[in-house]
């Protein structure tokens, strides 16, 4: 039976993707378990929550009066990872809007409705998979603590939480991925930039390549190249180099077909959203 290690690339639509994608994923995953890991977790935690937590305090600007206000700001302001977070929200929302439509006409009402959004979503995220609990780059953000228990408020819990998130400061200081990419995993780092350097730079390789070139800087400058930015541009040499080598990787990014040969991880790419809704995936 195959044991699935589940790249960001599928966690997240697992969560917030269209029933269709959710069905895709359950239909092949129904045999063996679904794994995640701390740093796998912070990797979304990262791309979605902490996006939506900043427009949750945008809403709360006094100079825009409606949730549209808010969503135009936001969308004039912010493209990219942002934007497709908020959209991904926008589409929870409306779910909950076919039986309260004050959900989108009202900010405390939205508020209200995000923060249960935050709290659910933290929580399905946290149980729905087996977290090995295993990160060898020992990343302080993966264990920023998000705690609504009887005496902490939703409300609480997100300000804790954006805190200790946002102070990149204090987890470079505790987190090892410096000792993780310059001495624990050397060789395999070495392998992926050797490789690089017999690719051709096409739609396939992008990604690859791009990681490989902040790799290269790593071992170039040391320590002080390993910052929480820099870690955020190889986050899936990250997931690669430390996932089980016992357990399929699962992905959708074109940057693991390069990244998990050479290190002899099992992996699997699957189509994107886009092909399944299309009826080209397979």
């Amino acid at each position: 039976m195959t044991e699935h290690f589940l790249d960001t690339s599928v966690v997240r639509p697992m969560l917030l993707g269209t029933q269709a994608y959710q069905n895709y994923f359950s239909t092949q995953f129904s045999q063996g378990f679904c794994y995640t890991s701390p740093y796998v977790q912070m990797e979304v935690k990262r791309s979605y929550l902490r996006n939506i937590i900043e427009f949750y305090f945008t809403l709360q600007v006094p100079i825009l009066k409606t949730p549209a206000d808010a969503l135009t700001y936001w969308s004039n302001r912010y493209q990219g990872s942002k934007h497709k977070a908020v959209q991904q929200m926008m589409a929870q929302l409306l779910d909950r809007a076919s039986t309260d439509s004050a959900v989108l006409q009202d900010k405390e009402s939205l508020l209200i409705c995000i923060e249960e959004l935050i709290q659910e979503f933290v929580e399905l995220l946290e149980t729905q998979f087996i977290n090995l609990e295993n990160d060898s780059t020992a990343c302080a953000r993966a264990i920023a603590p998000f705690d609504t228990g009887q005496s902490s408020s939703t409300v609480e819990a997100i300000r804790r939480f954006t805190e200790a998130f946002d102070d990149t400061e204090t987890c470079r200081r505790q987190c090892l991925v410096d000792q993780f990419i310059l001495i624990d995993r050397r060789p395999e780092v070495e392998a992926h930039i050797r490789q690089a350097q017999t690719l051709p730079k096409n739609s396939n390789t992008r990604g690859f390549l791009r990681i490989a070139e902040n790799l290269q800087e790593i071992l170039n400058q040391g320590e002080v190249a390993c910052s929480c930015i820099r870690r955020e541009r190889i986050g899936d040499a990250v997931i690669a180099l430390d996932a089980p080598r016992t357990m399929q990787l699962e992905h959708t990014d074109n940057s693991f077909d390069y990244l998990c040969p050479p290190i002899g991880q099992p992996h699997r790419k699957h189509p994107s959203e886009t092909r399944i809704i299309s009826g080209n995936g397979s």
